[in-house]
């Protein structure tokens, strides 16, 4: 069930909103709605997605599991952060790489790497699902078949015909990336365990339904017409038999319509009773799209009046594809191709009013207000304070009035207005003087202009005269880093890029950290790796 290199690169996006960051923000704000269950801050700086509860809640989806925050009054330094305690409630595993809220309805999904027989590999590990606004949850272990009595296959009924179907037995590769809820079901699309759903969810018979999608050479898939001779569903590669479009990445609902995104285009479901009717003539071959592999959706309505449906669409296998936005004005009958930044671009998430779409991207955030003219907004630098957010990448955007929350591997920011910028990281107290992340992986976390950095934090509550010297593991001095800024009343903080003082950088190894203060030294050790 192996996919292409390509694969690799949605995982990848996934996995650097996972980096190891679990400190905590200590806040004297009381937080009462959840407080049996959830404890004072963010589950981790890496901000996957962005969902509105109400206007005093959000909920986010982190590398760490589930948060939320709590804005108290309309100012930006009245927030707060809270985050679901697993040991009081049943949530999934690992981080958090689909989240869906609609009405008093939230569902959460959740992800691990693991070491398979092939190698390092990632594992679904359930979803999880409130009725009641997040005070009581239920959990799902990640949906997948029993082991069939004889070969492979099992036969699922479908538009009151038997359908053979390849049993999927296993949590490798089969994970939710995204949730959508639609009336009483959960839809979950799991990659390698295809689209499936959930529900209903206020009848006690709930119960998980496979849902098959049109095998790759076809555009359609009818209820209670599928020819038997020749359909089966099968996530497997096309060289094993497989079907690109029954690997499950991207799944919308709204009222009766079902937009699934796969690893060969966007499917358009019409709900009929229990059955769903496809089509599936929304390929870069087929239409205008400009990548078969579509990870998101994202519903505009414009102020004329417009139902303009967004789909982020990655390159897939074929060729001439690009990594883009594609989008429909019409129900899907013609696509639109745009690019933030003009060129094949990553995106990874949108938020849109009436007014205006932006695209959290691979080289950072972008708005428009047409969808074919983008401006970008500058890497987040908070006004007073100075902190900035170590990232090129935005992985999540969320707009409430004159408020744009921008979600990050490397914290959560706030930009009033369009020009005033306050930043919200999470961490421990310096104890009395802490390195993170660490290890420090060079080329991969904290990405600014080719560099990677890593921030030291210490006690500094008079904001004294400081500097870090770092050295190898020879004890030969590699650097001395001497500028810093205070985070907040007590601590101070240095960013290092991880290069020398002729400007290479470092090779991997352990490295000691030495802080002057007050003359008095005190010491860290941080390992990096290239």
């Amino acid at each position: 069930m192996k996919y292409p290199l390509i694969l690799f690169l949605l995982i990848l996006s996934v996995l650097l909103s996972q980096i190891p960051i679990d400190y905590k923000f200590s806040t004297d704000i009381t937080l009462n709605r959840y407080e049996n269950i959830t404890e004072d801050g963010l589950s981790s700086n890496s901000i996957v997605d962005i969902r509105p509860f109400d206007s005093t809640y959000f909920f986010l989806s982190t590398a760490s599991g589930l948060s939320y925050v709590h804005i108290h009054d309309l100012h930006p330094d009245s927030v707060s952060f809270g985050s679901f305690k697993r040991d009081s409630i049943s949530l999934p595993r690992g981080g958090a790489p689909a989240l869906a809220v609609r009405e008093n309805i939230i569902a959460i999904s959740g992800l691990l790497d693991t070491t398979a027989v092939t190698g390092k590999e990632l594992m679904g590990t359930g979803i999880s699902y409130s009725i009641d606004e997040g005070e009581n949850w239920f959990f799902l272990p990640q949906p997948k078949d029993d082991n069939p009595e004889t070969g492979e296959y099992q036969t699922i009924i479908w538009g009151a015909q038997n359908i053979s179907a390849l049993a999927v037995t296993t949590e490798i590769n089969n994970i939710s990336y995204d949730l959508s809820i639609g009336g009483d079901y959960i839809y979950a699309a799991s990659w390698a365990g295809g689209l499936r759903r959930y529900g209903p969810l206020y009848s006690e018979q709930k119960t998980w339904q496979i849902i098959p999608l049109p095998m790759d050479s076809d555009s359609s898939l009818i209820c209670g017409v599928v020819d038997l001779e020749t359909y089966e569903l099968n996530p497997n590669d096309p060289v094993n038999g497989g079907n690109h479009n029954h690997k499950g990445f991207s799944v919308y609902v709204d009222d009766n319509t079902v937009w699934t995104g796969t690893a060969n285009g966007i499917n358009k479901g019409i709900i009929e009773e229990d059955c769903i009717n496809w089509e599936h003539h929304y390929t870069s071959t087929w239409n205008n799209i400009s990548g078969n592999w579509v990870i998101g959706f994202t519903n505009q309505k414009l102020e004329n009046g417009t139902d303009r449906l967004w789909a982020i669409t990655w390159a897939g296998a074929g060729n001439n594809e690009k990594n883009a936005l594609s989008y429909t004005d019409d129900g899907g009958e013609a696509w639109q191709i745009t690019s933030p930044s003009g060129e094949s671009e990553k995106v990874y998430n949108l938020y849109a009013n009436e007014n205006r779409i932006w695209a959290a991207t691979a080289s950072g955030l972008y708005v428009s207000e047409d969808g074919e003219h983008w401006e970008k907004y500058s890497r987040p630098i908070d006004a007073l304070t100075g902190e900035e957010i170590l990232s090129e990448s935005v992985l999540a955007v969320y707009n409430q009035d004159n408020w744009l929350w921008v979600g990050t591997i490397d914290g959560i920011s706030i930009i009033e207005n369009d020009t005033i910028t306050t930043i919200h990281r999470f961490w421990e107290p310096a104890n009395p003087f802490s390195v993170y992340p660490n290890p420090f992986l060079i080329n991969d976390y904290n990405q600014v202009d080719g560099d990677g950095h890593v921030r030291f934090i210490y006690a500094n509550p008079e904001n004294d005269n400081s500097s870090i010297d770092i050295f190898d593991f020879a004890m030969d001095k590699v650097i001395q880093l001497g500028t810093s800024h205070l985070v907040n009343n007590n601590e101070s903080e240095v960013i290092w890029n991880g290069r020398n003082e002729y400007g290479d950088k470092v090779a991997n190894g352990v490295y000691f950290c030495r802080l002057s203060l007050n003359g008095k030294y005190n010491w860290t050790k941080l390992a990096v790796v290239n």
